[in-house]
């Protein structure tokens, strides 16, 4: 396919979604179609592509979609019933789609009414039972009808994966291969709707078995395919890999906001804050009034403690929107930096209201109970996170912290290791494992080395795997090795005054062993580091100095 025909195509696709009521796919087709160059779009204005047949004769259809357009979705799917005899394919779709809405509010009302009643009469008894759509059954059986019949179009088989996805209690996340085929005779039929992309995605992951191979799509539309690699990619912290599968994708949609979007979180989930923050703020101009992963950008602006820049990031989106989950985790996040816990949580928890499945809710209360040391608390939200997404290493790595500081040091290396499995390039797993090694009743000085080794080999910016290393060379008596990495920490990090507990260990450690080799000039100028430094360290460099004086040796100058 062509450029041409990728705008026809994309053209199509969004007038088909939006007739269908499915909005979020429709939406993502208009930015994708958007963000081509707009020579493409005038050829498409100049030669309308072909468009299936998406009005009635007897204006029901267009009844129908006005209420939907409107949530009435009991009413669409009333008056569509009433002609059940003789739908057209969009027709049905609308039909059961409106039904199946109809029932996920109702579902929302029971739950809501639930909690209301627990509230007011503290009930002490067991949980009620989670409410459920009233209609699943049903909309099973018409569905499943249809598809014996082969009835169902690509739209009608995507609806049957998700009811069966909730019939069948599936977390996100779990696998079923009844949902799979459905979907993925969905997306073989119509490619475009990336609803149905976001679901596979949860079933699907690009490291686990799956009897599907998604690439051979490709050939009919490799941008979806490449589309959906991306998400999937981030959604494993795969980001260096997801940067590479972007840059064609971003030179084929050179204005599309959604994949400059995606690109800040890969820069973002590699660690790159300077370049995350540089196309975050570039994204924020193009699409001021955005909330999508604005969440990513307040995390960015978190690591790098500006406060000015997440006070206004805060403030705009509750202008913009202050009942979306996104907006209550900026917001959480300018409290957790001013310091506010308590105040963090309260806003975490409103995003967990607004969205149960919020993962990045769950994981940053988790954070801020570790700062509280309530380590119970924060064991319990991770656990909660890792039952959303059991690849989020966040949740993992939450509780090797919980565990460390309730010195439970076994617990803590198990899900350390989790951590690690999940995101091995992070020199922060590394560091974390590693100490636990050291921590242990009988410590483990070799795997410890081993992990710290792997924090170097990854970007160890804080150089933390470095002095560790030292530090463990040197209780081994290999004043070498020890002073070796000593002197690599101080390089690395670029130090010229001794700033730290630990900088003043190392170079305390590097004056006495070149004082014991009898390089007295060396020895003088680490001694000379120490002098501007408040503690015992300072002391013991007054000593050595003027034991080496007392050899009538000149320092240097």
């Amino acid at each position: 396919m062509d450029n041409g025909g990728l705008a026809s195509a994309l053209a199509a696709a969004r007038d088909a979604l939006s007739a269908r009521g499915l909005k979020h796919a429709a939406t993502f087709a208009c930015e994708l179609y958007a963000g081509l160059p707009s020579v493409l779009h005038e050829r498409v204005h100049a030669s309308p592509p072909a468009r299936e047949a998406i009005r009635s004769t007897d204006g029901v259809l267009e009844l129908a979609r006005s209420y939907f357009d409107v949530s009435e979705y009991a009413r669409a799917a009333h008056i569509l019933e009433a002609k059940r005899g003789a739908l057209s394919s969009v027709e049905f779709f609308l039909l059961q789609y409106a039904r199946y809405l109809a029932g996920e509010r109702r579902k929302e009302a029971m739950s809501t009414e639930m909690k209301v009643v627990a509230e007011t009469t503290k009930l002490t008894a067991p949980s009620p039972p989670k409410p459920v759509n009233p209609y699943l059954r049903q909309l099973q059986e018409d569905l499943s009808t249809a598809d014996e019949n082969g009835q169902l179009d690509a739209f009608g088989l995507y609806l049957y994966a998700i009811v069966v996805k909730q019939i069948a209690g599936l977390a996100p996340g779990a696998t079923s291969d009844h949902v799979q085929r459905l979907l993925w005779r969905s997306l073989q039929w119509f490619p475009w709707n990336w609803s149905a992309w976001l679901e596979l995605a949860q079933a699907v992951q690009l490291d686990t078995a799956s009897p599907f191979d998604v690439n051979e799509l490709s050939a009919t539309c490799p941008w979806m395919v490449d589309l959906f690699q991306v998400h999937v990619l981030l959604e494993q912290n795969h980001g260096s890999q997801a940067l590479e599968v972007l840059l064609p994708l971003r030179k084929q949609f050179p204005t599309c906001q959604y994949l400059l979007a995606q690109t800040a979180a890969a820069q973002y989930h590699l660690q790159d804050f300077d370049q995350a923050h540089e196309s975050f703020l570039a994204l924020t101009k193009a699409d001021p009034y955005r909330v999508d992963q604005m969440d990513l950008y307040s995390n960015v602006l978190y690591v790098k403690e500006d406060k000015s820049g997440l006070s206004s990031l805060a403030q705009h989106l509750q202008h913009v929107d202050k009942y979306r989950p996104e907006t209550c985790c900026v917001i959480g996040n300018y409290y957790s930096l001013k310091g506010q816990h308590e105040r963090a949580i309260l806003y975490f928890t409103r995003a967990l209201t607004l969205d149960p499945q919020c993962l990045s809710a769950w994981t940053l209360i988790g954070h801020e109970y570790i700062e509280l040391r309530n380590t119970a608390a924060a064991i319990e939200v991770y656990r909660r996170a890792i039952d959303i997404n059991a690849k989020d290493y966040r949740a993992w790595y939450g509780l090797g912290q919980a565990y460390e500081i309730l010195e439970l040091i076994h617990y803590s290396v198990y899900y350390y290791q989790k951590a690690a499995a999940i995101r091995p390039y992070d020199a922060r797993m590394w560091c974390a494992l590693g100490g636990c090694y050291e921590k242990l009743p009988t410590p483990q000085p070799g795997h410890a080395k081993m992990c710290y080794q792997r924090a170097i080999g990854n970007k160890d910016a804080e150089c933390i795997a470095v002095y560790r290393l030292g530090r463990l060379f040197q209780k081994e008596n290999n004043t070498e090795k020890a002073a070796e990495f000593y002197q690599l920490y101080w390089r690395d990090r670029g130090l010229t005054v001794v700033d730290s507990p630990e900088a003043a260990s190392a170079v305390l450690f590097l004056a006495q062993y070149f004082k014991e080799k009898r390089l007295y000039t060396t020895a003088t100028e680490w001694c000379n580091r120490l002098l501007d430094r408040q503690g015992p360290e300072r002391d013991e460099a007054k000593a050595m100095l003027q034991t080496m004086r007392n050899l009538e040796f000149t320092p240097f100058s």
